[in-house]
């Protein structure tokens, strides 16, 4: 089936009706609250153009595409409505919006590749059908612009064959999913829509789609997720297919790009646009595995199978002992897809394709943790995410000298974000919050030595800030802040320590058992109990109001060192702490890291005195500023507000 003709003879049909030159004026789009749909409406929204949004709740809408950094509704109009339901559930008035469109992106549709055959035919061919009838109309009263539909790259439809011609319908493999066969019919459905009406169609096929830079933020979990879950559990001990397979990848920033430049084109030529680099410059299996199991740390696949044992054995009970469905490698293929065409787009974009592999290490730490644990609800608001230097970031923005905050052992820097609001609350500073390498959404770091890496990567993060700031660590945090200020040669930042430990524990019999071998190490940590942790905390951490509790805590630090890369980060550390140095260890932290002259006056200590496990470190300089709290280690958590008002005060010109 040859599509050009007919959009050659679309396209006429709309230069008779002098369309305006400039971006579409009026888009309507399905799918404007799932992963594509809102990074689409992200950059969408910064164009001269009002944007109909079909939704079915408008304050979920509101509160999802918010929730997404996006906050000028402006030019936004939501309409409700639904995909599975004939006329689209649209009102009257609702419609007559709708047909006021230029554009139609379609890009609707639940990310679910379980889906039975039912649900997925009710969300996608009705889908489908709905918003043909809505293009049918457009088309016949004025012109329909352009048509923008996205689907699946495995789709069989707009291959082309070595004559470069379109490959003939009707091969839909047998063995797909309900939800992949529905959304390959609609596709087919589309395009003899578009032909039998004469309007230009462009059909963007994303492969699985991951987070965009920096952050590498992969909220859709059925992709990819479902490959790095299989690995984080130990259930992926083989490479699916061997080498001559591999898994295309598309980050969701670069499938939002290319939307926005098809509905600003004022003559679409139509087409079909596969997102996917060549095979031959992308990860094979056996490296995109191997790259997963660095950064997941565990042990890397070994051998080959064939794919189809292994979809055989997921389908007859393996799926079930393991909990990872059998589609999860339904997205691995050894196809080559022709994308001149896509690399002609891109031309015209000014673009480049990006390699993955670099934001792979993003993407599969925010994976992993998303994996591990549930975010925390009602916790904080405003805050965005993103990457400084090499180490994932939250924050606020603000005037003045920024804050750079490190949290300790057993958080990451979301149980940090209390703290953060009442800083940026009471300075109006920019307040920043970093995961540790291998910490909560960071990737590991690339250094042999576990402290000395975590030192550089923290040195990486400070040379993000080119003027004065204000660094503050917490625990083993603290300790790597102190080094990482020493080792950057900077004498424009001040330095705050809370609880600082290094290798001040007292006698206890942890000693001994962060001597054992790491993988020993790794597996108490994972095994000990909701119960044990909890009872940890509230030994010697009294909660303020409206702070994390302890029991919500404990069960957090449980969930989080299942993660085999999590407990891995902690393991070195504590195994640092508790012997002093690791085999192999180039660390040089020591008594001259503390008593150093850059370590007086100017730096404040914190120090809680309820601590049962951390003395005061006997060789820090005694000029440091030290202020006493009654509290246990965790008192930046639990006691946020009294912190910030100690760090508020020390940050003062005249202190």
């Amino acid at each position: 089936m040859n599509l050009n003709s007919t959009y050659l003879k679309a396209n006429d049909q709309m230069l008779t009706h002098k369309m305006d030159s400039r971006a579409a004026s009026i888009i309507f789009m399905t799918g404007s609250t799932g992963f594509i749909g809102k990074e689409a409406v992200k950059q969408l929204i910064d164009e001269n153009l009002q944007l109909l949004l079909l939704v079915r709740s408008e304050s979920k809408a509101r509160q999802g595409l918010t929730s997404y950094g996006i906050l000028d509704f402006s030019r936004i109009t939501f309409v409700q409505g639904d995909l599975s339901v004939e006329g689209l559930g649209l009102t009257a008035a609702d419609r007559r919006r709708v047909l006021e469109a230029d554009v139609i992106i379609h890009a609707g549709g639940t990310m679910d590749v379980t889906l039975g055959r039912k649900v997925a035919e009710q969300i996608f061919m009705n889908g489908a059908r709905e918003v043909a009838r809505l293009a049918e109309e457009i088309q016949q009263i004025r012109g329909l612009r352009h048509f923008i539909h996205v689907v699946g790259f495995m789709s069989p439809y707009g291959l082309r064959n070595e004559k470069g011609d379109d490959m003939p319908t009707g091969n839909v493999s047998p063995n797909e999913s309900a939800y992949e066969e529905m959304k390959f019919h609609a596709d087919l459905y589309l395009r003899e829509h578009a032909v039998k009406n004469q309007y230009p169609l462009s059909v963007v096929n994303p492969s699985t789609v991951v987070g965009p830079r920096p952050t590498g933020e992969t909220e859709q979990t059925g992709g990819i997720g479902l490959l790095i879950q299989a690995m984080q559990k130990r259930l992926m001990p083989v490479v699916p297919g061997g080498s001559s397979y591999w898994l295309p990848l598309v980050e969701n920033d670069v499938v939002g790009r290319t939307l926005v430049f098809l509905t600003q084109e004022a003559v679409p030529t139509g087409g079909t646009y596969p997102l996917l680099a060549r095979k031959e410059t992308s990860p094979n299996m056996k490296e995109l595995l191997h790259l997963l199991a660095k950064q997941l740390d565990v042990p890397k696949p070994k051998w080959a199978v064939p794919l189809s044992w292994m979809q055989f054995a997921m389908r007859s009970g393996g799926a079930r002992i393991s909990g990872v469905p059998a589609e999860s490698v339904s997205f691995i293929t050894d196809r080559i897809w022709h994308v001149e065409e896509t690399e002609d787009l891109f031309k015209r974009m000014g673009q480049t394709w990006p390699d993955i592999r670099e934001q792979l290490p993003s993407v599969t730490a925010d994976m992993d943790y998303r994996l591990s644990l549930q975010p925390y609800e009602n916790l904080s608001s405003g805050w965005t995410r993103t990457r400084i230097g090499n180490l994932a970031a939250l924050g606020w923005e603000g005037e003045g000298e920024p804050w750079l905050i490190v949290h300790g052992m057993l958080n990451c820097a979301d149980e940090m974000l209390p703290l953060g609001e009442e800083l940026h609350q009471l300075t109006g500073n920019p307040v920043w919050l970093v995961d540790l390498a291998g910490f909560g959404r960071s990737a590991v770091h690339q250094g042999e030595q576990a402290f000395d890496g975590q030192v550089d990567e923290l040195v990486t993060a400070i040379g993000e800030f080119e003027g004065p700031m204000k660094l503050v660590g917490h625990s083993i945090g603290a300790t790597i802040a102190s080094a990482a200020l020493q080792r950057s040669g900077r004498t424009n930042i001040r330095l705050g320590l809370l609880q600082p430990v290094a290798h001040n524990t007292k006698p206890n019999m942890l000693r001994w058992i962060y001597r054992l071998p790491r993988g020993m190490m790794r597996t108490l940590l994972s095994r000990r109990s909701e119960k044990s942790w909890r009872h940890m905390l509230n030994s010697h951490s009294t909660q303020a109001e409206g702070s994390i509790t302890a029991s919500a805590l404990a069960g957090r630090i449980r969930s989080s060192l299942q993660s085999p890369r999590i407990a891995g980060a902690h393991a070195d550390l504590l195994r640092w702490i508790y012997s002093g140095k690791i085999k192999g260890s180039t660390s040089t932290f020591g008594r001259s890291t503390w008593n150093r002259a850059d370590i007086d006056n100017s730096t404040l200590v914190v120090w809680a005195g309820g601590d049962t496990e951390y003395h005061y470190p006997e060789e820090m300089n005694p000029q440091c500023k030290r202020v006493d709290v009654p509290y246990g280690h965790y008192f930046p958590v639990f006691q946020y507000q009294e912190t910030a008002a100690i760090l508020v005060k020390w940050a003062e010109p005249k202190h």
